[in-house]
């Protein structure tokens, strides 16, 4: 399976039945227990009592609603550690999940991402990583938990064009702005733009070419 996962293409192409959110799921791959990632075809509406883990949700098409709190598609948030919640879910919908274990006590609660939140400055990646001009970045947190292994927010940046690097991390994006390829070590290209979800496993080693501006929304699980 490829590294960089389109998952709004493979939720056309994967087995997955509409029914429970906690059992219509398919697993993606993932390097260890660490991390859970899935995709969800939840149908209808249910339960689900608290749970030890921190757990982000992404529409990719229809409505989930958790609690009071209506994601439609193309938006997310993270259900906290200890949260219980019913959810309900129109015909066709499909989620993008990702979930770690939280070790310390946390406010329960829903935290969503706003792609429209203040962004202060932040460091563009390192230089010796980049072929190119140095870009100007921004980003805003939304939250870090799990001991500051997992974390979401919005990122925007000029263009730039990046070397091949391994990730070391696994990576949620959803771009709101622009477009981005990654290029493989086996040369392979994948082109995204503004609209595509996608996720990038840790072990991958790819490349980054932006030629306009590009705003995401990301998550992130970077293992200590």
């Amino acid at each position: 399976m490829k590294r960089v996962l389109d998952l709004k293409a493979m939720i056309a192409t994967v087995e997955l039945a509409a029914g429970d959110y906690l059992t219509s799921r398919y697993k993606l791959p993932a390097p260890d227990d660490a991390v859970t990632l899935e995709l969800v075809a939840p149908l209808g509406q249910g339960h689900v009592e608290a749970a030890a883990k921190d757990t982000f949700v992404f529409v990719l098409n229809g409505q989930f609603s958790i609690n009071d709190m209506l994601l439609e598609k193309d938006d997310g948030c993270k259900i906290t550690a200890g949260t219980a919640f019913n959810w309900t879910a129109t015909p066709a919908t499909y989620l993008f999940v990702m979930s770690v274990l939280e070790t310390e006590d946390t406010e329960q609660g829903l935290v969503s991402i706003g792609p429209f939140a203040q962004m202060s400055p932040s460091s563009p990646p390192p230089v010796e990583y980049l072929t190119g001009p140095v870009p100007t970045c921004q980003s805003a947190s939304a939250w870090r938990s799990c001991a500051g292994q997992f974390y979401g927010g919005i990122w925007t940046s000029t263009p730039y064009s990046r070397k091949k690097v391994p990730y070391v991390h696994d990576e949620f994006m959803y771009l709101l702005e622009g477009n981005v390829t990654f290029t493989s070590v086996s040369g392979e290209a994948q082109t995204f733009k503004a609209g595509d979800a996608f996720l990038i496993c840790r072990g991958a080693s790819c490349s980054w070419d932006s030629q306009e501006n590009v705003k995401k929304l990301y998550v992130i699980f970077r293992p200590s």
